[in-house]
């Protein structure tokens, strides 16, 4: 079993900011960890909807024409297809994204069944 701890997953960068796969996830599951002033341009992701966990600091999410200010322990959703996009203003930033392909929600009633043994 690997276990790791985001704060040794974590890792800055003064040319811009990090995207770090998590355990294999092949890109599904990553950490993004940003330096004061480092931001991710509007963009969107067609076909998967991408879920933000913030880790650690705060910064100035945008989703479609909406603005907000995320602050460390929220959780929130941005819908395929949507844009959106990061900025970070005066301290580290750390987010756990999650990108969830609009295939997989018909698959996940079987994929949360337990089995007991």
């Amino acid at each position: 079993m690997k276990i790791d701890t985001v704060n040794l997953l974590a890792k800055f960068s003064s040319e811009g900011y990090n995207k770090i796969l998590i355990n294999g996830a092949k890109g599904l599951l990553r950490l993004l960890c940003f330096e004061p002033g480092q931001s991710v341009p509007l963009h969107r992701h067609p076909r998967g909807d991408e879920y933000f966990y913030i880790v650690k600091g705060k910064g100035k999410i945008t989703v479609g024409k909406e603005e907000a200010e995320a602050n460390s322990g929220c959780i929130f959703k941005v819908p395929a297809g949507v844009l959106h996009g990061w900025e970070n203003e005066s301290q580290r930033l750390i987010l756990l994204s999650i990108i969830i392909p609009a295939q997989s929600y018909e698959l996940s009633e079987e994929a949360v069944k337990m089995e007991f043994v």
